[in-house]
């Protein structure tokens, strides 16, 4: 876990959780941001094990476990007489938190991952709240009260407010009572770390809207389900509006 400074909320690490701490989860993080980053494009076959053995640092038996496990989130493909290509950006699994979080606001796919995840936050997140405030315990409504209030960069820095902000969604979802809507907290935390970096690279001007959160936190308090949904819906319309400004500050691909 890491928590920040003296900051009451926590940011789970989700991230590599599949693999044991060693020199594959290294190697399998540094190759999926060079993908991520566009360093081997799309369609072009990535240097052989030799190479990447010499690239990354590491033995051959921990490159070939390496591009299994990639392979296995979509992005690469292996084939006799093929090579181990770079597959689609279309092929990879954009619900895995690893693929989201090896991308930084200069990657090809930055705008298109913004954008599409805005989207489907749209989509969820406000049934979601609706849900919480008809099903949330006590303790998990105190919790999401607590955690929008704490949205703030003072005084846990922006750190500390971005484990807020995770806690207030995360939360949510967990209080909906639906055992699958509470497994979209990995997802959602890769997003928001993504959302913060990206929407501060390419509109500074946008921040966080601290009372929005709040407003929606007091809904589900209140134990007021379609007033939270509309709170909810009316606050990630705000972060679409912020992705389109995204998508327009960046160039055509």
């Amino acid at each position: 876990m890491k928590k920040s400074a003296s900051s009451p909320f926590e940011l789970p690490d989700f991230f590599l959780n599949e693999l044991p701490t060693g020199s594959v989860k290294t190697a399998v993080d540094k190759l999926g941001r060079m993908i991520a980053r566009g360093e081997f494009a799309e369609g072009v076959t990535i240097p052989v094990e030799a190479e990447l053995c010499d690239m990354l640092g590491v033995s051959r038996t921990v490159v070939r476990e390496a591009t299994k496990v990639l392979s296995g989130k979509g992005m690469l493909r292996t084939a006799r007489r093929y090579g181990t290509r770079v597959l689609p950006f279309e092929s990879w699994n954009l619900l895995d938190p690893d693929v989201i979080v090896w991308h930084d606001p200069t990657s090809p796919a930055a705008t298109r991952i913004y954008a599409a995840s805005t989207q489907m936050r749209l989509m969820v997140e406000p049934e979601a709240a609706k849900l919480a405030a008809e099903n949330g315990t006590s303790e998990q409504r105190e919790k999401i009260l607590k955690a929008a209030q704490h949205i703030n960069p003072e005084p846990y820095g922006m750190d500390g407010m971005l484990a807020a902000d995770y806690t207030f969604h995360a939360t949510i979802l967990e209080a909906t009572g639906n055992l699958i809507l509470a497994q979209l907290r990995g997802l959602i935390r890769a997003l928001l770390q993504f959302s913060y970096s990206t929407g501060a690279e390419v509109v500074p001007e946008v921040q966080v809207n601290r009372q929005a959160h709040i407003d929606v936190a007091q809904a589900i308090s209140a134990a007021n389900p379609i007033e939270a949904r509309r709170l909810m819906y009316q606050m990630l319309t705000e972060n679409s509006d912020t992705a389109e400004k995204i998508i327009n500050a960046s160039p055509a691909e």
